[in-house]
């Protein structure tokens, strides 16, 4: 990292290394249209060696996607300004719509932590940054799926571990929405999902079923490469069903 990265870094995570979480930021794991990634060296109070900080870009330096599919059902016990706000996408409703997007990503790694699923355990939240744990080492991060090459045994391992992963989401109503090779990380012979802030209550929004049926859909599609020939869309639809049933 560059010395001018390394003060924006630092900048971005003062709260983290203020409140004794992390001491150094050692290099950017990645960066995207939304985030950069960086890999930290952790205090050893967290009982971690190493820790994933997720900085979200500021709003006049990103261009929220257009995230609709996503928001459909949320801010249903908002008040009536902020809801206005959002849904006018004035200057607070980015401000809301910011928070909402971090917040929404921060509660969804700790209710799925909590339920045994393959996620990184978050550590803790800042205004505009998620710290949790890290998959991979002082050499790399840990690779993402698309990139990782297995025996068909492995790979046939490898989904059945999504695809219980996805019903253990289900079976606490939250569906990742944006699911696909490029957010699974595969560490140790683990996989790992992650990038949760479009995540949907599949109670409250009209999309879940068809978001569930791509996500899947879209893991299944990887699999072929490995010659398995997993329907996705049946096992949407009989694990929607099970859902709907009270069954997962």
């Amino acid at each position: 990292m560059t010395e001018n990265q390394q003060i924006e870094a630092s900048n971005a995570l003062e709260s983290f290394f203020g409140d004794g979480l992390i001491m150094e930021v050692l290099y950017i794991v990645r960066s995207g249209k939304e985030a950069t990634v960086y890999c930290c060296r952790a205090a050893p109070e967290t009982g971690h060696a190493l820790l994933a900080a997720k900085v979200y870009r500021g709003l006049e330096q990103r261009a929220f996607r257009n995230d609709s599919i996503y928001q459909a059902g949320r801010g249903a016990n908002w008040e009536t300004r902020k809801l206005r706000a959002f849904k006018n996408k004035t200057a607070h409703g980015r401000e809301v719509q910011f928070a909402t997007w971090i917040g929404s990503e921060y509660q969804t790694l700790r209710t799925l932590y909590e339920a045994g699923a393959d996620v990184p355990q978050p550590i803790a939240r800042a205004r505009s940054a998620i710290l949790m744990e890290y998959l991979g080492d002082l050499d790399g991060a840990a690779p993402m799926l698309v990139r990782t090459a297995m025996e068909e045994s492995a790979a046939q391992a490898c989904l059945r571990a999504i695809l219980e992963n996805v019903a253990l989401w289900l079976a606490n109503h939250l569906i990742h929405g944006d699911l696909s090779a490029y957010n699974l990380l595969y560490w140790n012979d683990r996989v790992v999902a992650i990038d949760f802030p479009q995540a949907v209550d599949a109670r409250m929004n009209p999309n879940a079923r068809a978001l569930l049926g791509r996500d899947i859909e879209n893991v299944c599609a990887h699999f072929q490469r490995f010659g398995l020939g997993a329907n996705g869309g049946r096992i949407a639809e009989q694990m929607w069903r099970q859902y709907r049933g009270g069954r997962l």
